[in-house]
C-alpha cells in the first residue's frame, strides 16, 4: 500500500495541471475508465472516487481538532482578558489594546465555528470549559467597560487619564462590539438558561456588576457633540437592559431567588433605582430628542420597562417601585387628553426610539490598534456599519410600550398576604391618587407646563384618561396584552373611582365624574362584544390554592367582590350598550384622540358608567386568590388542565420527573397558553398538596 501511494501521489499531483475537458479526453481515450501518468502509471479513476470520501472525512477531521484549539485558544484568552483585577491606572494604548483583543476574540468564534449564534452556542454548551468561559468572557467586557468610564468622564479636562478624542470613540465601539457578541448569545434560550444557573456571575452578582457599570456611564461636556459616541453609549445601555431581561426571565431558575439565597440581593437595588431614573428620563421629554437624534440610541426606554415589569412582578422590589414609580404614573394619567392618548392610547406616535447592530469588522479593528504603535498621530476611527434589521414598526413599538405600562400597574396593584405585609395593602392605589394633587412644577416627568390638567379639572380629565386606555387596552389583548393583566388593572380602576371622588371632592370636575365612568365601561363592554370569540379568563396562583379561576364569556359577565362570574348587562342595558357602540372607533382608527370624535371637553364619554369597572371585581384581591411570588399570574387553559389530569392517571410520579414535567410542558404549549417547566411543577406540587388536604379533611371527618 505504502508503494501503492508513493507512485499515486506523484501521478494525482501531474494531473492537478490539466483542465476537465483534457481529463474527459484521457478517459474516451482509454476505454478501461483509467488515465495512464508518463504512459507508465495507471490511474483507475473509479477507485480513485471511492476513496475521495474517506480522504474528505480525514481532512474535515482535521479540521474539526483544529477548530475545537481555536475554540480553547478562545478560552483561554478570556481567561487571561477577564481575571478579578483591581482597578489600576492604563495607559491610553494599553487600554486600547485590551478592548479591541476582547471584541475581536469574540468574534473569531464567528470564523472557527459559523456566522449564526445558534451554532456558536451549540459548540459552546458542548465544551468542558463553557462555564468558565462565561464567567471569564462576562468578565473581560466588565474590564474593557471600566476603563471606557474613565476616558468618557475625564474627556476635556486636567486629569491625567485624559485621552483623545478618537481613542474614546475607538474605545465605545469596541466596547459596543463586545457587549453586543454576548447580548446575542444570550438571546439563544439554551445559553441564557446557562448563564442564569452559573453561580459566580448570577449568584455573586458578577452580571449586575457589569450591569452598573455600563448604566451609570455618562459623558463629560467635552462629548456631548459627539453624537456617534453618544449614540453608541446609549445603544450599550440598551443592550445590558436586554441582556439581564433575558436572564431574568429564564425558565430553569429564578435569577432574583438565587440573588436572595446567596445574600446579594443587594446588588440588584442599583440596577432598580438606574432603571428607575431611566423611565424618568424616558418618559419626559427626552425620548423625542434621543428618537430625532442622527444615529440610532437603540431601545433604551422599553427595555428598561421590560426590566421594570419584571421588578413589580418581584416581593423584594414591589414597594420600591410603588414608593418612586407611582407618582410617574400619576404624573402621566394628570396629562391633558390629548397628550395622553397621543402618548398611550396611539399606534402612530411622533416619534420613537430605533435600534441597531454593529456590523463589526475585526480586521480594520486590528489594523487600527496596531497604527497607534507605529505612528505618532492617530488615524481617522474606522466607521462600522450599522445595521437596522431588528427594529420595531412604529404601531409594535407603541403598543408594547403601552401594555408594559399596564403590566407594571397591575403587578404593583397586586397584594400577597404570604408574601407581603399588611401595611402594603392598596399602598400603590394611595399613592396614586396622592400623586395626583401635584402641582405641573413639581411634577416627576419634566414636560411643558401647558400639558398637565389644572388640578380643579383634574378629577374628570384623570377618568376620562382611564377609558381611553381601557378603550385601547381592549385592542392591545389581541397584540400581547395578557388578559389576565387587563383584568388586574380593571380591579385597580374600580378601586380609583371612589378614591377620586373624595380626593376631588368640591371640584366643580367631579359633576362629570361618575357618568364618565358609566361611560367607559359600557364602550369598553362593546369593544368587548365585537370580538370574534369569548374571552377565557383563567387566573391560577401559585400559592397553596392553586385552582381559583375567573373564566367565563366576558362579553356576558361581570367578576363580582369575590371574582366570581355574574351577570353583567340587564336586557336595558344592552339597548344603552347597542347604542353607544355605533360611535366607537374601529380597530383601524382606537389610537387617535376622543376630542376629535366630539367636543373635546369629555361630554362626548359622559353619558356612561358608574359601573366603569364592573367586570373588574373589588379593589382588594382577597386571600383564597392570592398570586404567588414569581409570575403571579400564571395560567393553564381548561383544556391544558384536562390534559394534565389524563397525564398523571398514566403517569402518577411525574412531579418527580424533570424529563416528564418538560415533555408535558412542551405538549402544553402546543394546546394552549405557554407554561414553563418550572410553573408546571408547581401546579402539580400544589394540586397534590391540596389532595392532600382534601383526603385529611374526610380522615378527621370519619373519626368524629
Amino acid at each position: 500500500m505504502l508503494l501503492q501511494a508513493k507512485h499515486l501521489i506523484p501521478a494525482v499531483n501531474g494531473l492537478h495541471w490539466r483542465d476537465s475537458l483534457e481529463i474527459h479526453k484521457l478517459l474516451q481515450d482509454n476505454k478501461d475508465f483509467c488515465i495512464y501518468y508518463n504512459n507508465v502509471e495507471k490511474i483507475s479513476v473509479e477507485k480513485l472516487a471511492v476513496a475521495l470520501p474517506v480522504h474528505l472525512l480525514a481532512v474535515l477531521l482535521d479540521d474539526c481538532v483544529l477548530s475545537a484549539m481555536m475554540v480553547d485558544l478562545v478560552i483561554n484568552a478570556m481567561v487571561a482578558l477577564g481575571g478579578n483585577r483591581k482597578e489600576s491606572w492604563k495607559s491610553d494604548n494599553e487600554s486600547l489594546v485590551e478592548a479591541t483583543m476582547v471584541a475581536s476574540t469574540l468574534h473569531l468564534l464567528h470564523g472557527f465555528i459559523s456566522p449564526e449564534f445558534v451554532d456558536i452556542v451549540q459548540v459552546l454548551l458542548a465544551h468542558s470549559k463553557v462555564d468558565l468561559f462565561i464567567e471569564t468572557a462576562f468578565g473581560a467586557v466588565h474590564n474593557v467597560v471600566r476603563s471606557l468610564e474613565a476616558k468618557l468622564l475625564y474627556r476635556g479636562s486636567d486629569h491625567p487619564k485624559k485621552c483623545p478624542l478618537k481613542s474614546a470613540k475607538f474605545h465605545c465601539q469596541q466596547a459596543e462590539a463586545a457587549l453586543q457578541f454576548l447580548h446575542s448569545l444570550c438571546q439563544e434560550k439554551l445559553f441564557s438558561e446557562r448563564v442564569a444557573k452559573n453561580k459566580e456571575l448570577c449568584g455573586k452578582g458578577g452580571l449586575l456588576m457589569l450591569a452598573k457599570s455600563i448604566l451609570s456611564l455618562s459623558v463629560s461636556p467635552g462629548f456631548v457633540k459627539e453624537a456617534t459616541t453618544v449614540a453608541s453609549m446609549y445603544r450599550i445601555k440598551a443592550k445590558v437592559l436586554s441582556l439581564l431581561h433575558h436572564i431574568f426571565e429564564a425558565d430553569s431558575v429564578s435569577f432574583l431567588d438565587e440573588l436572595e439565597r446567596a445574600g446579594n440581593l443587594h446588588l440588584a437595588q442599583p440596577i432598580a433605582s438606574e432603571v428607575l431614573s431611566l423611565l424618568k428620563l424616558g418618559l419626559s421629554d427626552s425620548p423625542n430628542d434621543i428618537a430625532s437624534h442622527e444615529y440610532p440610541m437603540g431601545f433604551v426606554l422599553l427595555n428598561a420597562m421590560r426590566l421594570a415589569e419584571v421588578f413589580s412582578d418581584d416581593s423584594n422590589f414591589q414597594r420600591f417601585f410603588t414608593d418612586h414609580f407611582s407618582t410617574i404614573l400619576s404624573a402621566l394619567f394628570c396629562l391633558s387628553h390629548e397628550e395622553f392618548v397621543s402618548m398611550l392610547c396611539s399606534s402612530a406616535l411622533s416619534s420613537r426610539e430605533d435600534d441597531a447592530t454593529l456590523d463589526y469588522d475585526l480586521f480594520k479593528s486590528a489594523g487600527w490598534v496596531l497604527s497607534v504603535f507605529s505612528s505618532s498621530s492617530l488615524f481617522d476611527v474606522p466607521q462600522f456599519k450599522l445595521n437596522f434589521q431588528n427594529n420595531l414598526t412604529m404601531s409594535s413599538y407603541a403598543n408594547q410600550r403601552t401594555s408594559l405600562v399596564i403590566k407594571i400597574m397591575a403587578n404593583l396593584h397586586c397584594f400577597a398576604p404570604d408574601v407581603c405585609i399588611e401595611e402594603d395593602r392598596n399602598r400603590f392605589i394611595k399613592a396614586f391618587v396622592s400623586g395626583l394633587r401635584k402641582d405641573p412644577v413639581s411634577m416627576p416627568i419634566q414636560l411643558p407646563n401647558s400639558s398637565y390638567t389644572p388640578v380643579a379639572q383634574r378629577a374628570t380629565s384623570v377618568c376620562r384618561n382611564i377609558c381611553s386606555l381601557l378603550r385601547h387596552a381592549d385592542f392591545l389583548i389581541t397584540n400581547g396584552l395578557d388578559v389576565k393583566d387587563l383584568m388586574m388593572f380593571r380591579v385597580f380602576c374600580k378601586q380609583l373611582q371612589p378614591l377620586i371622588r373624595s380626593e376631588f371632592e368640591g371640584s366643580q370636575a367631579t359633576v362629570k365624574v361618575k357618568s364618565l365612568l358609566l361611560s367607559c365601561m359600557v364602550v369598553t363592554i362593546a369593544c368587548l362584544q365585537q370580538r370574534k370569540e369569548p374571552l377565557n379568563l383563567n387566573i391560577e396562583r401559585a400559592s397553596e390554592e392553586p385552582n381559583v379561576r375567573v373564566e367565563g364569556a366576558a362579553t356576558k359577565y361581570n367578576v363580582n367582590e369575590n371574582m366570581e362570574i355574574v351577570p353583567r348587562l340587564k336586557e336595558s342595558d344592552a339597548d344603552a350598550c347597542n347604542l353607544e357602540t355605533s360611535s366607537l372607533d374601529t380597530r383601524s382608527n382606537r389610537g387617535k384622540s376622543l376630542v376629535e370624535d366630539g367636543d373635546g371637553d369629555g361630554d362626548g364619554d359622559v353619558e356612561l358608567a358608574h359601573e366603569l369597572f364592573k367586570g373588574s371585581g373589588s379593589g382588594e384581591v382577597k386571600e383564597d386568590e392570592k398570586q404567588g411570588k414569581k409570575r403571579k399570574r400564571s395560567i393553564m387553559s381548561d383544556d391544558q388542565v384536562e390534559m394534565m389530569e389524563k397525564a398523571i392517571v398514566d403517569e402518577p410520579d411525574m412531579r418527580r420527573s424533570a424529563a416528564w414535567i418538560k415533555k408535558c410542558a412542551e405538549k402544553l404549549n402546543q394546546n394552549g397558553p405557554r407554561v414553563t417547566a418550572m410553573q408546571l411543577k408547581n401546579w402539580l406540587n400544589n394540586r397534590r398538596a391540596k389532595i392532600a388536604r382534601a383526603m385529611s379533611g374526610k380522615t378527621s371527618k370519619g373519626k368524629k
